[in-house]
Parts: structure tokens; sequence; C-alpha cells
């Protein structure tokens, strides 16, 4: 399993729990959310390192690649 599935592994089962436990759902959702943070940031890595490899990928296609996939904040709001 690569380390985006498993970070939206660990956030699914937040969220889970944040069901389950409505006395503790903000603490159970702030862990979901951090887990998805870090999916996200698994996935741009992954991304930038196959654009670094020169035999496959132009070298304005790289740029391009990279500079779409940087890392941006989102804003979650609870309901």
């Amino acid at each position: 399993m690569d380390r985006r599935t498993a970070c939206l592994r660990q956030a699914d089962a937040f969220r889970e729990k944040a069901l389950a436990d409505p006395e503790h759902h903000d603490q159970w959702i702030d862990e979901a959310i951090k887990w998805l943070e870090r999916a996200m940031e698994a996935s741009c890595r992954a991304i930038a390192v196959e654009a670094d490899d020169d035999s496959h990928v132009p070298e304005s296609a790289q740029t391009a690649i990279i500079e779409t996939t940087a890392p941006h904040r989102r804003v979650i709001v609870r309901q």
C-alpha cells in the first residue's frame, strides 16, 4: 500500500470515530484533517518525483507538472 492510500485510510478511520463518539467529534475531525493533508502531500511528492525523470518527460512538461502540483492549503470548515 502506498503512503497516500495509508493516509486516506487513517483519515477514514478518524471520521468513523467522529461519528461514533459525538462528545469528541471535533478532536477526531481534527485528526482526520491532519491525515488528509498528509495524503495530499504524499500525492504531490509522488508526481513531482516522477516529473524529475528527464528521460520520460520533456522539460517544459516537468515545470508545468511541478507548478500545478505544488502543495495548496485547503480551508476546511466544521459544520
